[in-house]
Parts: structure tokens; C-alpha cells; sequence
């Protein structure tokens, strides 16, 4: 991953989890989030009176809020309104009030992306959608991909590399990669899961995110290999 790219998706977790907490109904202070996300004032206003311009914000000692008192449907328009206009609503597939009423309602990060991602059809949509919420609320999933089908998978993170989103999941105790563009059906299962810890950090590393696009081809020469 450049620096550009991690740049970027620093922005989208900072800004997402910005917009979660004024929705929310929080009034956040400007040095708290200095600390809390380690960049400078500069930063942080340019956020508020550039990327944020277009939410209904008021500032009062240092600090904002949404003049609606965040929550509800109308919260929900304004932060789709948002992304239309800023051009963000072509980083997430199917882009629509359920889609940013679920994204608001977590407290987990459930996708990282810096790409802009174009010509996803509305199944990739669908799927995309069923894998957000089963990643925020670590549910069980069967997928059916390009000749395969996984049951019980555990979705960890959807991932956007090299304008294609990646699927990370944990199946059988072993990681395993899915682009979004050769997943065909998500189906929901009852069942839980609980995430493997060691497993979930890696999938925030820079390293790890640079492989993805050839995750597939390292794990197969992995499993070929044949040790003395």
C-alpha cells in the first residue's frame, strides 16, 4: 500500500467514525480528536469546513454538533447527501439509507477504502450490504463464489485495493480472500461468531492489504510446498 493510499483510508475511518458521532448526537471537541485520531487542529478543522461542509454543523468553543440533533431518518439524508455531493458515494456499492443507517449503527470499522470502485452491478450491491451487516454483527455466512461454496464462513473486513473490494473471512480456522466482483449469493446464517483476535489485526496491516490481490497465489504455493 503507498502512502497515498493509506492516507486515504485514514481519512475514510476518520471521517466515518466523525460522522457516526454526530449523528449520534455527540458534540465533539476539537482536542479530543486531535488526540484521539494524532493529526493537528489544521486537520481536523479543514475536515469540518471542507469534507464536512455539506452536514448541517454548528461550532461553538471549539466544538461541533449537527443543529438537527443527529438521529433518525433525516440524519440519514443529510449523510447521504453528503456522499453524493463530495463524490464519496462511489466508494461504497449500493450507496442508500439503509446502507447508511447500518454503517452509522456500528462502532467497528467494517470496511477500509481508498479507491473510487465503478460498474458494480446490483447483485455486487446486495451482497456488499449482507456483508456489512454480518461483518457489525459477527454473523455467520454461507457464500457461493465463482466454483465454490463456503458454509459457515466468518466475514472480518471488506477491504478496496486497486478499485476492487476484497472480502476477508475466516473459514475452518484458516484466512481466506474473495473479490466482491465472483461472489454470487451471501446468505445469512443464525449462527455467531466470535473473532479470532490475532486474525482481525492482520487485516489492518499495510503488508497484508498489499497482498490482497495475490493472496490466493501465495496461500496455494504455501499449501504446495512440501517441507523436508
Amino acid at each position: 500500500m503507498t502512502q497515498t493510499e493509506r492516507r486515504h483510508d485514514r481519512l475514510a475511518i476518520r471521517l466515518s467514525l466523525i460522522i457516526s458521532r454526530l449523528v449520534a448526537g455527540e458534540t465533539l471537541d476539537m482536542r479530543r480528536l486531535t488526540a484521539e485520531f494524532g493529526v493537528s487542529a489544521r486537520t481536523l478543522y479543514r475536515d469540518f469546513r471542507e469534507r464536512l461542509m455539506y452536514l448541517d454543523l454548528e461550532c461553538r468553543n471549539g466544538c461541533y454538533r449537527l443543529r438537527t440533533g443527529g438521529g433518525g431518518a433525516q440524519a440519514e439524508l443529510d449523510v447521504l447527501t453528503f456522499a453524493h455531493r463530495t463524490g464519496m458515494a462511489g466508494l461504497f456499492p449500493g450507496l442508500d439509507r439503509r446502507l447508511v443507517s447500518l454503517l452509522l449503527a456500528c462502532d467497528d470499522v467494517p470496511c477500509l477504502t481508498g479507491d473510487s470502485i465503478s460498474g458494480i452491478s446490483p447483485s455486487a450491491s446486495l451482497s456488499f450490504y449482507r456483508l456489512i451487516k454480518a461483518i457489525t454483527t459477527c454473523q455467520r455466512v454461507t457464500l457461493l463464489a465463482d466454483g465454490q461454496r463456503c458454509e459457515r464462513l466468518a466475514p472480518y473486513r471488506l477491504i478496496a485495493k486497486d478499485g476492487t473490494w476484497y472480502l476477508v473471512a475466516e473459514h475452518h480456522r484458516h484466512p481466506v480472500v474473495f473479490t466482491l466482483d465472483e461472489i454470487h449469493t451471501i446468505q445469512p446464517t443464525k449462527e455467531t461468531f466470535t473473532r479470532n483476535g490475532r486474525l482481525y489485526r492482520l487485516v489492518e496491516e499495510a503488508t497484508f492489504i498489499q497482498a490482497l490481490p495475490h493472496f490466493r497465489c501465495i496461500q496455494q504455493s504455501l499449501k504446495s510446498l512440501s517441507l523436508p
